[in-house]
């Protein structure tokens, strides 16, 4: 028994098919096969139905894959701990971050990372939050930029920094001559809205609902910049995050009463063995001048 063994169970676990499992193992079927025969050899069970055109698991598999899946996670963590490092971050670090804040947040900061975090290179990955925490588990990413949000209770997370949602209308629209935007003087407004998936939306919505404001269907898709669009051309109104509150022909930007905000945080597994790194870069950001400049814009 060994822990590649263990590995090719859970690919065929997931995958529910032995050739898949192997060429994402990066090994023959042959070699993938004959290795989980070994191991049920060794164990004296049937981890898998082969009888089907798709591979399941056996009752005994399953209650096994519990166990081996803690033994992988296990084993990674005794990796990190032993390249556990207090300096700052170094190498190739891959950064999930969602829609909502990538285009806004790394256009004002990205540079100035770069230099001052010259010994690190930064790949940035744009993903929704539900995958995104998966390829953090898969220890796909290094560490995510997100909305704080409840699923985040299992990670080590740093707050960074506080964003008001403002309300995108257009210049036509006579609330536009207005200071700030109550929720309930959008009843009557056609209110554009992310798809589902992003959380951005799931918080906006659940303040809209409490204030009994419905939500459009004429438009749901994954670009604040699409929504941004059509709110110049007056066909209806949007939430946006304050760092997205740039100059528009034909946008207003709107202040809610009362006032409501994301936190936006850095993520990443509890035993990642550069925390210290990660909290370094998460001060940093939150003190950078062109961020608090951001912040208090519009």
């Amino acid at each position: 028994m060994n822990l590649k063994d263990l590995e090719y169970v859970k690919a065929i676990a997931h995958h529910k098919h032995f050739r898949k499992a192997a060429d994402a193992c990066f090994v023959s079927q042959p070699t993938l096969s004959g290795q989980v025969k070994k191991l049920e050899q060794e164990l004296n069970v049937v981890l898998f139905d082969r009888s089907t055109k798709q591979v399941t698991l056996t009752a005994q598999g399953e209650r096994l894959l519990t166990q081996i899946n803690v033994i992988l996670e296990q084993t990674e963590i005794l990796k990190e701990l032993a390249a556990t490092s207090n300096g700052p971050l170094q190498g190739k670090l891959r950064i999930g971050i969602i829609p909502t804040i990538a285009p806004y947040l790394l256009s004002a900061l990205l540079t100035s990372m770069k230099a001052a975090f010259s010994e690190s290179h930064f790949t940035f990955i744009e993903m929704q939050t539900a995958t995104m925490l998966e390829a953090l588990d898969n220890g796909e990413l290094d560490f995510a930029i997100l909305a704080d949000v409840p699923e985040l209770k299992n990670y080590h997370t740093v707050n960074v920094y506080k964003e008001d949602f403002m309300v995108a209308v257009s210049t036509d629209n006579p609330l536009s001559n207005r200071k700030k935007v109550a929720l309930s003087d959008l009843q009557s407004c056609s209110l554009l809205m992310l798809s589902d998936g992003h959380c951005f939306k799931d918080q906006a919505q659940k303040f809209c609902f409490s204030a009994g404001v419905d939500v459009s269907n004429q438009y749901q898709g994954n670009s604040l910049e699409t929504l941004l669009a059509l709110v110049a051309i007056n066909d209806g109104v949007t939430f946006v995050p304050r760092l997205a509150c740039t100059q528009r022909v034909g946008v207003s930007y709107l202040p809610i009463f009362p006032n409501q905000q994301r936190n936006v945080v850095f993520a990443c597994r509890k035993h990642y063995p550069h925390l210290v790194g990660v909290e370094q870069l998460a001060q940093w950001l939150a003190e950078h001048p062109n961020l608090k400049r951001a912040l208090r814009a519009c």
